[in-house]
């Protein structure tokens, strides 16, 4: 699977990432967890785009073995992933939590995952942190009472979940 993630809306999404007090710690943050990440789940392309000026060695460099990419002074990060959406299409997953680049994406046939989503499966897989829902007795809610008939979801739900079960 290949992942495209609006770097700076995910760091400021999760709250483990954003403690820095500026930006350059939670992007080295960001990338170490996605090191982690890539170490568990080796089979998924990961490329970060981040908004800003140019890196010192260019626009393009790895950081932590990651890909990652910056706008540069005359675009936005989401005007980067948008083009990439268009060029790539059906085969991406793009991870954000704005909802106008969301859109400009799945029009293009990507699947959007929210920065909350993504961040929390992140941290569950990285570092060993569990997710929202996980512990306790939840879930264990036995019933006898019938449900009805079984539905089956939209398309798009049902891709979207596939490529969620994937991360």
């Amino acid at each position: 699977m290949r992942l495209v993630i609006d770097g700076y809306n995910l760091i400021h999404t999760v709250p483990e990432l954003a403690f820095a007090s500026d930006k350059g710690e939670g992007r080295e943050a960001l990338m170490e967890a996605l090191r982690l990440y890539r170490k568990k789940r080796p089979q998924n392309k990961v490329r970060v785009i981040f908004d800003g000026g140019i890196s010192p060695s260019g626009d393009k460099e790895h950081l932590a073995g990651t890909p990652v990419r910056y706008s540069g002074a005359e675009r936005s990060a989401d005007d980067v992933i948008a083009a990439l959406a268009a060029k790539e299409g059906g085969g991406l997953t793009v991870v954000t939590s704005d909802r106008e680049l969301a859109g400009r994406c799945r029009v293009h046939g990507a699947v959007v995952i929210s920065s909350e989503e993504f961040g929390s499966r992140l941290l569950e897989v990285a570092l060993g942190v569990p997710g929202a829902g996980e512990g306790g007795d939840e879930g264990w809610d036995f019933t006898t009472k019938k449900k009805g008939p079984a539905k089956r979801l939209p398309k798009a739900q049902r891709k979207k979940a596939r490529r969620k079960n994937r991360l």
